[in-house]
Protein backbone atom coordinates (compact mmCIF):
# COMPACT_ATOMS: atom_id res chain seq x y z
CA UNK A 1 0.00 0.00 0.00
CA UNK A 2 2.81 2.44 0.87
CA UNK A 3 4.58 1.45 -2.35
CA UNK A 4 1.38 2.11 -4.32
CA UNK A 5 1.05 5.57 -2.77
CA UNK A 6 4.68 6.32 -3.61
CA UNK A 7 4.09 5.20 -7.18
CA UNK A 8 1.00 7.38 -7.40
CA UNK A 9 3.09 10.40 -6.35
CA UNK A 10 5.28 9.84 -9.42
CA UNK A 11 2.21 10.63 -11.53
CA UNK A 12 1.40 13.85 -9.73
CA UNK A 13 -0.75 13.02 -6.75
CA UNK A 14 -2.86 10.57 -4.78
CA UNK A 15 -5.38 9.52 -7.44
CA UNK A 16 -7.25 6.46 -6.13
CA UNK A 17 -7.44 4.63 -9.45
CA UNK A 18 -3.71 5.06 -10.08
CA UNK A 19 -3.00 3.92 -6.53
CA UNK A 20 -5.24 0.86 -7.00
CA UNK A 21 -3.46 -0.01 -10.27
CA UNK A 22 -0.13 0.12 -8.43
CA UNK A 23 -1.53 -2.08 -5.63
CA UNK A 24 -2.55 -4.79 -8.10
CA UNK A 25 0.75 -4.65 -10.03
CA UNK A 26 2.91 -4.64 -6.90
CA UNK A 27 0.91 -7.45 -5.32
CA UNK A 28 1.29 -9.57 -8.47
CA UNK A 29 5.08 -9.10 -8.55
CA UNK A 30 5.36 -9.71 -4.80
CA UNK A 31 3.41 -12.96 -4.89
CA UNK A 32 5.31 -14.32 -7.90
CA UNK A 33 8.69 -13.85 -6.23
CA UNK A 34 7.44 -15.14 -2.85
CA UNK A 35 6.17 -18.28 -4.55
CA UNK A 36 9.66 -19.01 -5.93
CA UNK A 37 11.17 -19.05 -2.43
CA UNK A 38 13.37 -17.33 0.11
CA UNK A 39 16.67 -17.63 -1.77
CA UNK A 40 15.25 -15.32 -4.46
CA UNK A 41 14.31 -12.82 -1.76
CA UNK A 42 17.77 -12.95 -0.22
CA UNK A 43 19.45 -12.23 -3.57
CA UNK A 44 17.24 -9.23 -4.30
CA UNK A 45 17.72 -7.69 -0.85
CA UNK A 46 21.50 -8.00 -0.67
CA UNK A 47 22.17 -4.36 -1.55
CA UNK A 48 18.69 -2.91 -1.02
CA UNK A 49 19.27 -1.64 2.52
CA UNK A 50 22.45 0.22 1.52
CA UNK A 51 20.80 1.87 -1.47
CA UNK A 52 17.80 2.92 0.62
CA UNK A 53 20.04 4.42 3.32
CA UNK A 54 21.89 6.52 0.72
CA UNK A 55 18.67 7.83 -0.83
CA UNK A 56 17.17 8.56 2.57
CA UNK A 57 20.27 10.47 3.66
CA UNK A 58 20.13 12.58 0.49
CA UNK A 59 16.46 13.32 1.08
CA UNK A 60 17.14 14.31 4.68
CA UNK A 61 19.95 16.68 3.64
CA UNK A 62 17.68 18.56 1.22
CA UNK A 63 14.63 18.70 3.49
CA UNK A 64 16.36 19.42 6.82
CA UNK A 65 16.54 23.22 6.22
CA UNK A 66 12.74 23.25 5.84
CA UNK A 67 11.99 21.41 9.09
CA UNK A 68 10.48 23.42 11.93
CA UNK A 69 12.79 21.94 14.53
CA UNK A 70 11.27 23.89 17.43
CA UNK A 71 7.63 23.00 16.71
CA UNK A 72 6.02 21.80 19.92
CA UNK A 73 3.40 19.11 20.53
CA UNK A 74 -0.30 19.83 20.28
CA UNK A 75 -1.03 17.92 23.50
CA UNK A 76 -0.15 19.48 26.84
CA UNK A 77 -0.53 18.82 30.55
CA UNK A 78 -1.76 15.37 31.49
CA UNK A 79 -2.72 14.68 27.86
CA UNK A 80 0.93 14.81 26.76
CA UNK A 81 2.15 11.59 28.45
CA UNK A 82 -1.08 9.86 27.39
CA UNK A 83 -0.55 10.84 23.75
CA UNK A 84 3.14 9.91 23.97
CA UNK A 85 2.38 6.42 25.29
CA UNK A 86 -0.35 5.90 22.68
CA UNK A 87 1.95 6.99 19.84
CA UNK A 88 4.89 5.01 21.18
CA UNK A 89 2.90 1.80 21.44
CA UNK A 90 1.47 2.22 17.93
CA UNK A 91 5.03 2.60 16.60
CA UNK A 92 6.13 -0.37 18.69
CA UNK A 93 3.42 -2.43 17.01
CA UNK A 94 5.12 -1.82 13.67
CA UNK A 95 8.40 -3.16 15.05
CA UNK A 96 6.57 -6.08 16.68
CA UNK A 97 4.93 -7.00 13.38
CA UNK A 98 8.40 -7.73 11.98
CA UNK A 99 9.42 -10.14 14.76
CA UNK A 100 8.94 -13.37 12.73
CA UNK A 101 11.06 -12.33 9.76
CA UNK A 102 14.46 -12.76 11.41
CA UNK A 103 13.76 -16.48 11.75
CA UNK A 104 13.54 -16.73 7.96
CA UNK A 105 17.21 -15.77 7.75
CA UNK A 106 18.36 -18.03 10.57
CA UNK A 107 18.60 -20.90 8.08
CA UNK A 108 21.73 -19.28 6.64
CA UNK A 109 23.53 -19.31 10.01
CA UNK A 110 25.64 -22.21 11.30
CA UNK A 111 23.94 -24.46 13.85
CA UNK A 112 26.56 -23.45 16.44
CA UNK A 113 25.36 -19.82 16.43
CA UNK A 114 24.59 -18.31 19.83
CA UNK A 115 20.87 -18.17 20.59
CA UNK A 116 21.36 -14.88 22.38
CA UNK A 117 23.15 -13.30 19.41
CA UNK A 118 20.60 -14.60 16.90
CA UNK A 119 17.84 -13.07 19.04
CA UNK A 120 19.37 -9.75 20.10
CA UNK A 121 21.16 -8.56 16.95
CA UNK A 122 18.02 -8.73 14.76
CA UNK A 123 16.14 -6.87 17.52
CA UNK A 124 18.74 -4.10 17.40
CA UNK A 125 18.74 -4.15 13.60
CA UNK A 126 14.99 -3.62 13.49
CA UNK A 127 14.64 -1.17 16.38
CA UNK A 128 17.44 1.30 15.57
CA UNK A 129 16.39 2.03 11.96
CA UNK A 130 12.77 2.30 13.05
CA UNK A 131 13.71 4.93 15.66
CA UNK A 132 15.63 7.01 13.10
CA UNK A 133 12.94 6.65 10.45
CA UNK A 134 10.25 7.47 13.00
CA UNK A 135 11.99 10.70 13.96
CA UNK A 136 12.35 11.60 10.28
CA UNK A 137 8.66 10.89 9.81
CA UNK A 138 7.78 13.18 12.73
CA UNK A 139 9.79 16.03 11.21
CA UNK A 140 8.31 15.78 7.71
CA UNK A 141 4.82 17.12 8.59
CA UNK A 142 6.39 20.22 10.16
CA UNK A 143 7.26 21.38 6.63
CA UNK A 144 3.62 21.57 5.52
CA UNK A 145 1.17 20.43 8.19
CA UNK A 146 -1.97 20.94 6.08
CA UNK A 147 -0.63 18.94 3.14
CA UNK A 148 0.58 16.17 5.44
CA UNK A 149 -2.84 15.97 7.14
CA UNK A 150 -4.78 15.81 3.88
CA UNK A 151 -2.50 13.68 1.66
CA UNK A 152 0.20 12.19 3.90
CA UNK A 153 3.93 12.71 4.26
CA UNK A 154 4.70 11.33 0.79
CA UNK A 155 2.89 14.32 -0.69
CA UNK A 156 5.11 16.60 1.43
CA UNK A 157 8.20 14.99 -0.08
CA UNK A 158 6.76 15.33 -3.59
CA UNK A 159 5.99 19.02 -3.10
CA UNK A 160 9.09 20.17 -1.22
CA UNK A 161 12.01 17.96 -2.30
CA UNK A 162 13.93 18.49 -5.57
CA UNK A 163 12.58 16.27 -8.31
CA UNK A 164 15.93 14.62 -8.97
CA UNK A 165 15.94 13.45 -5.33
CA UNK A 166 12.21 12.77 -4.85
CA UNK A 167 11.69 10.71 -8.01
CA UNK A 168 14.50 8.17 -7.31
CA UNK A 169 13.30 8.00 -3.70
CA UNK A 170 9.73 7.17 -4.71
CA UNK A 171 10.94 4.63 -7.25
CA UNK A 172 13.03 2.97 -4.58
CA UNK A 173 10.12 3.02 -2.10
CA UNK A 174 8.09 1.09 -4.67
CA UNK A 175 10.91 -1.40 -5.24
CA UNK A 176 11.79 -1.60 -1.54
CA UNK A 177 8.22 -2.25 -0.50
CA UNK A 178 8.00 -5.01 -3.08
CA UNK A 179 11.01 -6.58 -1.38
CA UNK A 180 9.27 -6.20 1.97
CA UNK A 181 6.15 -7.79 0.49
CA UNK A 182 8.20 -10.81 -0.51
CA UNK A 183 8.93 -11.38 3.17
CA UNK A 184 5.32 -10.72 4.15
CA UNK A 185 3.83 -13.16 1.69
CA UNK A 186 6.52 -15.82 2.09
CA UNK A 187 6.43 -15.78 5.90
CA UNK A 188 2.63 -15.68 5.96
CA UNK A 189 2.62 -18.79 3.79
CA UNK A 190 4.99 -20.59 6.16
CA UNK A 191 2.92 -19.56 9.17
CA UNK A 192 -0.20 -20.94 7.47
CA UNK A 193 1.56 -24.26 6.99
CA UNK A 194 2.78 -24.25 10.60
CA UNK A 195 -0.83 -23.78 11.70
CA UNK A 196 -1.68 -27.09 10.04
CA UNK A 197 -3.43 -25.75 6.92
CA UNK A 198 -2.95 -28.49 4.35
CA UNK A 199 -1.64 -26.62 1.33
CA UNK A 200 1.58 -26.60 -0.63
CA UNK A 201 3.92 -23.72 0.24
CA UNK A 202 3.28 -21.87 -3.01
CA UNK A 203 -0.48 -22.24 -2.58
CA UNK A 204 -0.31 -20.81 0.94
CA UNK A 205 1.84 -17.90 -0.30
CA UNK A 206 -0.58 -17.22 -3.16
CA UNK A 207 -3.58 -17.27 -0.82
CA UNK A 208 -1.94 -14.87 1.65
CA UNK A 209 -0.95 -12.57 -1.22
CA UNK A 210 -4.52 -12.44 -2.52
CA UNK A 211 -5.83 -11.72 0.98
CA UNK A 212 -3.31 -8.89 1.41
CA UNK A 213 -4.32 -7.44 -1.96
CA UNK A 214 -7.98 -7.48 -0.92
CA UNK A 215 -7.18 -5.66 2.32
CA UNK A 216 -5.12 -3.04 0.48
CA UNK A 217 -7.97 -2.52 -1.99
CA UNK A 218 -10.34 -2.00 0.95
CA UNK A 219 -7.97 0.62 2.41
CA UNK A 220 -8.03 2.54 -0.88
CA UNK A 221 -11.65 2.32 -2.01
CA UNK A 222 -13.61 1.97 1.24
CA UNK A 223 -11.59 3.28 4.18
CA UNK A 224 -8.87 5.86 4.78
CA UNK A 225 -5.50 4.14 4.39
CA UNK A 226 -3.81 5.84 7.32
CA UNK A 227 -6.63 4.95 9.72
CA UNK A 228 -6.84 1.39 8.40
CA UNK A 229 -3.08 0.97 8.78
CA UNK A 230 -3.14 2.41 12.28
CA UNK A 231 -5.93 -0.02 13.22
CA UNK A 232 -3.86 -2.89 11.84
CA UNK A 233 -0.89 -1.86 13.98
CA UNK A 234 -3.04 -1.58 17.08
CA UNK A 235 -4.48 -5.05 16.46
CA UNK A 236 -0.90 -6.33 16.21
CA UNK A 237 -0.14 -4.56 19.47
CA UNK A 238 -3.01 -6.42 21.16
CA UNK A 239 -1.56 -9.91 20.71
CA UNK A 240 2.17 -9.61 19.96
CA UNK A 241 3.58 -8.37 23.32
CA UNK A 242 2.07 -11.24 25.33
CA UNK A 243 3.41 -13.79 22.89
CA UNK A 244 6.82 -12.11 22.80
CA UNK A 245 7.02 -12.34 26.60
CA UNK A 246 6.29 -16.08 26.49
CA UNK A 247 8.84 -16.70 23.72
CA UNK A 248 11.58 -14.74 25.50
CA UNK A 249 11.00 -16.60 28.76
CA UNK A 250 11.07 -19.93 26.93
CA UNK A 251 14.41 -19.22 25.28
CA UNK A 252 16.31 -17.27 27.89
CA UNK A 253 14.93 -18.43 31.26
CA UNK A 254 13.71 -21.96 30.70
CA UNK A 255 16.42 -22.97 28.20
CA UNK A 256 14.14 -23.64 25.29
CA UNK A 257 12.19 -26.49 26.88
CA UNK A 258 8.77 -25.98 25.27
CA UNK A 259 5.43 -26.19 27.04
CA UNK A 260 3.05 -25.45 24.12
CA UNK A 261 -0.24 -25.69 26.03
CA UNK A 262 1.02 -23.55 28.88
CA UNK A 263 2.45 -21.05 26.41
CA UNK A 264 -0.91 -20.68 24.66
CA UNK A 265 -2.73 -20.41 27.99
CA UNK A 266 -0.35 -17.70 29.24
CA UNK A 267 -0.66 -15.79 25.97
CA UNK A 268 -4.46 -15.99 26.12
CA UNK A 269 -4.50 -14.86 29.75
CA UNK A 270 -2.26 -11.89 29.04
CA UNK A 271 -4.31 -10.87 26.02
CA UNK A 272 -7.63 -11.12 27.90
CA UNK A 273 -6.37 -9.00 30.81
CA UNK A 274 -5.03 -6.38 28.39
CA UNK A 275 -8.48 -5.85 26.82
CA UNK A 276 -9.42 -3.76 29.86
CA UNK A 277 -6.69 -1.25 28.98
CA UNK A 278 -7.31 -0.88 25.23
CA UNK A 279 -8.13 2.60 23.90
CA UNK A 280 -11.05 1.37 21.80
CA UNK A 281 -11.93 4.86 20.64
CA UNK A 282 -8.54 5.08 18.92
CA UNK A 283 -8.86 1.57 17.50
CA UNK A 284 -12.24 2.28 15.92
CA UNK A 285 -11.60 5.90 14.98
CA UNK A 286 -12.48 5.21 11.33
CA UNK A 287 -16.10 4.61 12.35
CA UNK A 288 -16.63 8.32 12.99
CA UNK A 289 -18.59 9.18 16.13
CA UNK A 290 -17.88 6.02 18.10
CA UNK A 291 -19.84 4.65 21.04
CA UNK A 292 -18.77 4.86 24.67
CA UNK A 293 -16.81 1.76 25.66
CA UNK A 294 -16.91 -0.06 28.99
CA UNK A 295 -13.44 1.19 30.02
CA UNK A 296 -13.99 4.82 29.05
CA UNK A 297 -13.42 5.97 32.65
CA UNK A 298 -10.07 4.21 32.91
CA UNK A 299 -8.85 5.47 29.51
CA UNK A 300 -10.02 8.97 30.38
CA UNK A 301 -8.09 8.81 33.64
CA UNK A 302 -5.01 7.78 31.65
CA UNK A 303 -5.58 10.73 29.23
CA UNK A 304 -6.01 8.36 26.29
CA UNK A 305 -2.92 6.23 26.91
CA UNK A 306 -3.18 2.63 25.75
CA UNK A 307 -1.30 0.38 28.18
CA UNK A 308 -2.72 -2.88 26.85
CA UNK A 309 0.56 -4.07 25.32
CA UNK A 310 2.53 -3.54 28.52
CA UNK A 311 -0.20 -5.17 30.60
CA UNK A 312 -0.49 -8.17 28.26
CA UNK A 313 3.28 -8.78 28.32
CA UNK A 314 3.44 -8.51 32.11
CA UNK A 315 0.39 -10.72 32.68
CA UNK A 316 1.49 -13.40 30.21
CA UNK A 317 5.01 -13.44 31.68
CA UNK A 318 3.62 -13.76 35.22
CA UNK A 319 1.34 -16.68 34.29
CA UNK A 320 3.99 -18.51 32.28
CA UNK A 321 6.83 -17.95 34.74
CA UNK A 322 4.66 -18.78 37.75
CA UNK A 323 3.25 -21.97 36.26
CA UNK A 324 6.68 -23.21 35.21
CA UNK A 325 8.08 -22.54 38.68
CA UNK A 326 5.23 -24.42 40.32
CA UNK A 327 5.42 -27.31 37.85
CA UNK A 328 8.86 -27.32 36.18
CA UNK A 329 8.11 -30.26 33.87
Amino acid sequence: MIAAQAGSQLFGGGNRLITLAFVIAIAAISVVVAVFGHQTIKVLETYGAIAFAILLLALFVFLAPQFHWSQGPKASGGDYPGAFVLGFMTCFALVASWYPFASDYSRYLPSSSSTRSVSLWPALGVTLPMLLLGLFGLLLPTIDANLAASQGVLAVISAHAPGWVAVPFFVFVVVGEIWANYLDVYTAGLVSLAMGIRLRRWQAALGCGLLGTALATYAILVSDFHLAYEDFLILTYLWAPAWAAVVLLSFFVFEGRPRPRLALAAWAAGTLVSLVFVNYGNLFSNLGAGPTFFNAGLIGGLHGADLSGLVSAAAAAAVYWGARRVRPS
